[in-house]
């Protein structure tokens, strides 16, 4: 007999689980841009269709909310068949390394930044099927850098440095074809990858194995535009790149508030200084006084918390990102 509370409820395990895996990485000044870079690089017309010259095994995240560590362990195995290496990354070590670090563990899916900083300085495990086996240690990526999302930049960015990581807000429905299309409520994000084009259409790689859509393959145009995308590359010239030399170091450890006095309020006075969240002439004390108040509620406009100037655990995980030595 057809129980309609249990399809209710499996459909939208489907939805918290598959497709609810991306969180959007917060803005931070400090980012290089994809088109930054591109000012410096004499481009070539793009032509009108186009595929990464690599084919890609198709993962399969199966049904859990790990998009992020198997759209990220793509663009790995993408940059290793560069090298004529026949990888098959990880992407759940991938997730489950991203969640030690992402400061939201008991909250499903994580952030492509994350994901990205994971593979920068821990490295990638390789599944068993891969042609090509060693420690994580070993299968490091370089820089990565953000692409803007409209269709001309993200043909650059695959024409210029292969597959380029994606993610989508996902609606009802959004998923259930080869041709996604956009709706009207939000009930997720989803990460996958882009690694061509052709005369109508980005092409997309998904991460539900090769029975979905196109044999694993998607399709989409301006009428659904992903909301945030990276590259990865090799090198990014130093006129690009933040100045560390002046950059504090701390690992914040305890809530900041409003009348507490502690030494670790003068560390989070320079390093809001030094972020631009709080004038460099203000005066850095231990006292938790309205001045830093107001520089912690700069800072979590910029990194969309909600907060209200207390230093507690989001906003100390944010911090240590940017700030742990």
């Amino acid at each position: 007999m057809f129980n309609i509370f249990s399809f209710i409820k499996s459909w939208f395990v489907k939805i918290e689980d598959r497709e609810n895996g991306l969180i959007k990485s917060p803005d931070d000044f400090r980012d290089v841009k994809a088109k930054d870079l591109l000012g410096a690089i004499e481009l070539t017309p793009l032509p009108e269709t186009y595929r990464i010259p690599y084919s890609l095994p198709t993962k399969n995240q199966e049904n859990t909310p790990e998009c992020v560590g198997w759209s990220c362990s793509s663009i790995k195995d993408e940059k290793e068949r560069r090298e004529q290496n026949e990888t098959d990354a990880n992407g759940s070590f991938i997730y489950k390394e991203a969640k030690k670090i992402d400061g939201i563990p008991n909250i499903k899916g994580t952030y492509f930044r994350i994901g990205l900083q994971v593979m920068k300085t821990i490295g990638v495990q390789m599944l068993p099927t891969s042609k090509i086996q060693g420690l994580p240690a070993i299968f490091k990526i370089g820089w990565y850098i953000r692409v803007d999302c409209d269709i001309e930049s993200l043909k650059r960015a695959i024409y210029q440095w292969g597959a380029v990581l994606i993610g989508f807000h996902v609606y009802p429905d959004s998923w259930n074809s080869a041709y996604i299309k956009k709706g009207t409520i939000v009930v997720g994000g989803h990460a996958t990858i882009a690694v061509g084009w052709n005369k109508d259409y980005i092409i997309g790689q998904n991460s539900y194995g090769e029975n979905w859509g196109d044999k694993g393959y998607f399709y989409f145009n301006e009428n659904y535009l992903p909301f945030e995308s990276w590259a990865v590359v090799s090198d990014i010239p130093t006129n690009l790149l933040p100045n560390p030399s002046d950059k504090p170091k701390h690992t914040f450890k305890k809530d900041l508030f409003v009348t507490l006095r502690d030494p670790e309020v003068k560390i989070l006075d320079e390093c809001l200084q030094w972020l631009g969240c709080e004038p460099k002439d203000t005066e850095s004390n231990d006292y938790f006084g309205k001045p830093t108040q107001e520089a912690v509620k700069v800072f979590q406009k910029r990194y969309n918390i909600n907060g209200t100037g207390r230093c507690g655990p989001l906003t100390r995980m944010f911090l240590n990102n940017l700030f742990s030595s």
